[in-house]
């Protein structure tokens, strides 16, 4: 077992990383730890010997990439570390399961901030359990979003919520129901209480154009008080989310940056205080 003295501090982010969001691949840990793939490769070999971290392969996966995952002796190691520095130990330490959004938005926008950190950077990201902890200190239980986040470009601060579209649900569905099923859910929660939101903006990525553009007629015809921006799985594939792929309701076919989506009345959202601007 490896004593704490041998984790290097990039080790110990590796490790607290699995710990937090479950399964990941080497690309996955270089992009996080912002270090050649190569690097994290040998950081999570080690990790490995040292009984910290397992390693399994996907039969369905023809590049037979490893996917790298906490052990039990690992969470332990974490765990008792968190403890002795009087820090919180999060909820489901070593349970985490990836989510659609860490790897629509998480992975890209780090991504981003590692390229350019001079210009911009994604400041904060909470997972979807440690969302739903986020959402229900706020008074906002009844939301359930996929993820938090907040970032950073050219002097500005954008703090935004983040649902994926998880497409119609179920075996047999009608082929003219594929593109409105189950988009209803996706904002339910804003609809029951339309609440003043302590973000400037709700992201949604819906699975494809024509349920964009579905869900963008039913927010014209029944407005939130909620600003929305929504794009689309496809276009997070051959984009970068912080580039011009984010579309407004009521505001035609133009698409915007993220850092550019207006906020409601010229001001912005801190923490359920309307702040305006100085």
């Amino acid at each position: 077992m490896a004593g704490d003295r041998e984790l290097s501090p990039r080790r110990w982010r590796i490790l607290s990383f699995l710990a937090l969001h479950g399964w990941a691949t080497t690309s996955d840990i270089a992009v996080v730890a912002g270090v050649p793939r190569l690097t994290a490769h040998r950081d999570l070999t080690w990790l490995h010997t040292m009984g910290l971290v397992g390693r399994e392969r996907s039969a369905e996966d023809r590049a037979h990439a490893w996917w790298y995952r906490i052990t039990g002796e690992g969470t332990e190691l974490l765990d008792r570390d968190l403890v002795l520095s009087g820090r919180p130990v999060p909820l489901r330490l070593g349970q985490r399961d990836w989510g659609a959004a860490h790897y629509l938005l998480f992975l890209p926008l780090l991504a981003v901030s590692r390229q350019d950190p001079a210009r911009c950077g994604l400041f904060q990201w909470l997972t979807t359990l440690d969302t739903s902890v986020w959402l229900r200190e706020r008074g906002l239980a009844h939301l359930r979003a996929d993820g938090y986040g907040v970032w950073l470009q050219d002097g500005r601060c954008l703090r935004f919520l983040v649902h994926v579209d998880p497409g119609p649900v179920g075996e047999v569905i009608a082929e003219r129901e594929r593109s409105t099923l189950g988009l209803g859910a996706v904002l339910a929660g804003y609809r029951r209480t339309d609440p003043v939101l302590p973000v400037g903006v709700v992201l949604v990525i819906a699975r494809d154009a024509e349920r964009e553009a579905n869900l963008l007629a039913d927010l014209v015809s029944r407005p939130l008080r909620a600003p929305i921006a929504i794009t689309t799985v496809d276009l997070l594939h051959h984009h970068r989310p912080h580039e011009q792929v984010w579309r407004i309701p009521a505001a035609g076919t133009a698409r915007h940056r993220l850092i550019d989506i207006p906020p409601p009345s010229g001001a912005f959202l801190v923490d359920s205080k309307v702040v305006g601007p100085k």
